[in-house]
């Protein structure tokens, strides 16, 4: 008997010495994706095209633009005729971007194109330890997500070939994502063959709202918004150097948003904007990004057809194979992502979601006091979850409703429990939509590659960004300024003018330059 039990304990320990042999190895070669304008194009004769080089500063633009611009916008709200205002508007915006748009086909016509392709970068022949930098996908960012996917495709089965390996991943960020979801839906059985696992790091598959606010021209300025973005601004950002007058500009609009004048003030200028966005919105757009099959489609899913009649109202005919291509990713990819999503995980393709947050959106939209990255809201980057509004945390009473806090933020401004994966969901604090240092993508590395979900505790699901050693640490307690204070109204008013008297000192003093 004894011997029998050695033989068989022997075996095992041979077995077992092996067994790392046939086990799947979870490192795979990754392939990036960036997003919209983050590969240099060329013009067709090699001259940079994007970003812009101009001896001409946009500040200098703007400058000389003002002033005919504000006369013509006068003009129109005597005469409730926009049409001069428009065009003037258009003569100085417009040829900025003559060399980057596309055709009426949505199609690059004039030999411009990305300074890297995937035949022209270097595939490195590596066959282990791998980084996110080894294999980045380079594309014309212009043009549809659906013409992406094929060379996406195509790609993938390069770095294949380069490594001997018989899976990738694949990484997008931003449009990045949009381009890989193009691909997972128009390639999913090469997909399923050869993709283990997806990252998608601010993700814009389904939509900006920013973007979509004017790609249907429903500009709406909401106070908290404009608030929320001014004082970042000013107060984080050090907009304006001088202190008085920082200090005067932020009590002032404490003071406009304590008597409720910046909604009015809001409320004004959309309706200004309501009487001339046909005649200034769609010609612009048609001429610079909305020429862009990629630009279209961020727009949000919900408001797509509003802004497709808008922007192309009276020249559908001759947009036609652009619609064509906007249209081929809004309902055969864009609609149905989250249910593609959810039939390829159940297939075997893992999904990682990292979103960004903690700064203020642009204040053009209803809903902009949201929480997101300054770009898109965490909504959206996370497909789903619920959030306290940007510089808010949640109230006690919504906290004491919760019967689970497994996916409550440590600062509670996140519940990540109703997020479409919330055991593969990470959020990055204090990290904008347009930075995407090595901690990030190191991050989506790490867990695609370890297979890893928020509950085992390898990757905390709430990391917090540290620019000052560029790093990732953990999102601990509640932010002092997003716990709300009582406004003494008396105490503000009487702070609003002490800083008025010391900017007005100052400008009489002559330190004070506001040129």
């Amino acid at each position: 008997m004894k011997k029998i039990i050695s033989v068989l304990l022997v075996f095992v320990l041979a077995f077992a010495c092996v067994l790392p042999a046939f086990a799947e190895d979870t490192e795979h070669p990754t392939i990036y994706i960036t997003g919209a304008q983050t590969c240099k194009l060329v013009k067709a004769d090699g001259t940079q095209l994007y970003p812009i080089v101009d001896d001409v500063e946009a500040i200098d633009v703007i400058k000389e633009a003002l002033v005919p611009c504000l006369k013509k916008l006068v003009k129109g709200m005597l005469t409730n005729d926009y049409k001069e205002y428009a065009q003037e508007f258009y003569n100085v915006f417009v040829p900025i971007f003559d060399d980057m748009a596309l055709d009426v086909n949505g199609e690059v016509s004039d030999g411009s194109h990305p300074e890297y392709n995937i035949y022209t970068y270097n595939i490195p022949q590596k066959t282990k330890n791998y980084n996110e930098y080894d294999y980045q996908f380079w594309y014309d960012w212009r043009i549809s997500p659906m013409a992406a996917a094929d060379q996406l495709k195509e790609y993938i089965d390069m770095v294949l070939a380069a490594t001997g390996e018989k899976k990738v991943n694949v990484l997008g960020r931003c449009y990045g994502a949009n381009v890989i979801a193009a691909y997972l839906t128009k390639y999913e059985a090469h997909a399923l063959e050869t993709v283990d696992d997806v990252a998608y790091l601010s993700s814009s598959v389904i939509g900006l709202d920013m973007l979509t606010a004017l790609f249907t021209g429903n500009i709406r300025l909401d106070g908290d918004a404009i608030d929320n973005f001014l004082n970042y601004y000013m107060e984080t950002e050090n907009l304006i150097e001088d202190a008085e007058l920082n200090l005067f500009l932020v009590t002032a609009l404490e003071l406009l948003k304590e008597i409720k004048t910046l909604d009015l003030a809001g409320g004004a200028i959309e309706l200004l904007i309501s009487r001339f966005k046909s005649d200034l919105i769609p010609p612009i757009l048609r001429d610079t990004y909305g020429s862009m099959p990629s630009y279209w489609s961020m727009v949000t899913p919900e408001s797509y057809e509003e802004a497709r009649d808008f922007v192309f109202a009276g020249c559908k005919d001759t947009y036609a194979k652009m619609i064509e291509k906007t249209d081929d990713f809004h309902y055969n990819v864009q609609q149905n992502a989250e249910e593609k999503m959810l039939e390829l995980d159940e297939k075997g393709i893992d999904f990682y979601i990292i979103a960004k947050y903690n700064f203020p959106d642009y204040p053009i939209y209803s809903g902009a006091a949201c929480l997101g990255d300054g770009n898109t809201s965490c909504v959206r980057q996370a497909f789903g979850g619920e959030y306290a509004d940007y510089g808010t945390v949640f109230s006690q009473k919504y906290i004491d409703s919760l019967e689970d806090t497994t996916y409550l933020s440590p600062d509670l401004k996140i519940n990540a429990a109703t997020c479409l994966f919330p055991e593969t969901t990470w959020f990055v604090k204090n990290m904008h939509h347009e930075t995407f240092p090595y901690p990030i993508n190191r991050l989506a590395l790490d867990v695609m590659n370890n297979e890893a979900v928020v509950s085992d505790g390898r990757y905390p699901a709430y990391q917090e960004y540290v620019a000052d050693g560029n790093k990732l640490i953990l999102v601990e307690g509640t932010d002092e300024d997003a716990v709300p204070e009582q406004k003494n109204f008396f105490k503000l008013i009487l702070d609003f003018f002490k800083s008025l008297i010391e900017v007005m000192k100052k400008l009489f003093n002559g330190e004070l330059a506001l040129s």
